[in-house]
């Protein structure tokens, strides 16, 4: 049993004021790859609570992050940009998920090496890393696990991409989806409406990749319309930001 306090607020609170101090962990059960603990915490009250949570037991020594995901997307010239997910089968929700090509971080890698590594498994495509997240949880209410966000550019026309094939771990069992991205959203309903689930993380990217194209339209009415407004009927305004301008 883990039984040394912790804080679990941040170094700098930021004016918060909710303040929770870890207590112990004592185990409950462990498998192959996951680990069943019973959690012990003082709440801001001072009051003990108890709480069940998983975290996996294949995190590589000297690393602080679970798996990696890439967000991968196909490049070729005069061709729609195409996004790169995976269907692949997940037994524990007996069920085909539609996902970011993803992995385990293993011994002595760094997570751009498991980032390129992964999507040169599952879908045949060799990428470059061109940004990484920093840690983020998964599923923070019953487990510890830690994923980071690879952004990877794919170059469609460079030698390596040509005759490529995937080569999957054993056990794993998927497919390989190219999706323009001007059509994710849609092509995402269509195959939840045909029984997939998607993952989280791929609708939250398809709803933010539609609300910043929503966004990027509205402004640029909204810039047309204020600038239409402003001008008089002998065309002698310029407006510049929030000034206005005789000539």
């Amino acid at each position: 049993m883990n039984s040394v306090p912790k804080s679990s607020s941040p170094t700098n609170t930021n004016g918060y004021h909710v303040h929770c101090t870890y207590l112990s962990d004592e185990l409950v059960h462990e498998g192959n790859w996951l680990r069943l603990s019973r959690i012990k915490y003082l709440d801001p009250n001072g009051q003990e609570r108890n709480w069940e949570g998983i975290s996996r037991m294949t995190r590589a020594n000297g690393s602080d992050t679970d798996a990696v995901a890439a967000i991968a997307i196909y490049r070729r010239l005069l061709h729609y940009d195409v996004i790169v997910l995976v269907r692949q089968y997940r037994p524990a929700i007996d069920g085909y998920t539609i996902e970011f090509p993803a992995g385990l971080v293993e011994t002595g890698e760094t997570s751009e090496e498991a980032a390129t590594r992964e999507l040169k498994e599952e879908t045949g495509w060799h990428g470059e890393v061109t940004h990484m997240s920093h840690r983020l949880a998964v599923d923070p209410g019953c487990s510890s696990a830690i994923v980071r966000y690879a952004t990877v550019k794919v170059n469609g026309d460079s030698y390596e991409n040509k005759n490529t094939r995937p080569f999957p771990s054993d056990g794993e069992f998927l497919d390989l989806i190219m999706i323009p991205v001007s059509e994710l959203h849609e092509r995402l309903n269509r195959l939840t409406k045909e029984g997939h689930i998607v993952d989280s993380k791929v609708e939250a990217f398809a709803i933010g990749l539609r609300m910043g194209l929503k966004f990027a339209d509205d402004a640029e009415k909204d810039a047309v319309s204020n600038f239409s407004s402003c001008l008089p009927l002998d065309g002698s305004c310029v407006r510049t930001g929030s000034v206005s301008k005789h000539l």
